[in-house]
C-alpha cells in the first residue's frame, strides 16, 4: 500500500518548495503557514499571529 498525496513531494535529487506547500495547504485545507518574522506582516499582523499560536499552543517558551 503506498501513500498518496495532492502535495508536492520530495523526490531524490529534486529541491522542495516550500511556498507551493503552504499554497496547497491553504487552499485545499485551510492551513495557513506563517511565520510571525516575515517581512510581508505587519506590526499589528505579527502580533496577531503571535496571539493566535499563544492561544492555540500555549506560551512560547524562552
Amino acid at each position: 500500500m503506498s501513500l498518496h498525496t495532492n502535495y508536492p513531494t520530495r523526490a531524490i535529487g529534486r529541491s522542495v518548495d516550500h511556498h507551493a506547500i503552504k499554497v496547497h495547504a491553504f487552499n485545499d485545507q485551510g492551513i495557513v503557514v506563517a511565520s510571525v518574522d516575515d517581512p510581508r506582516l505587519d506590526a499589528f499582523e505579527r502580533q496577531f499571529l503571535k496571539n493566535v499560536g499563544s492561544k492555540l499552543y500555549g506560551p512560547k517558551a524562552s
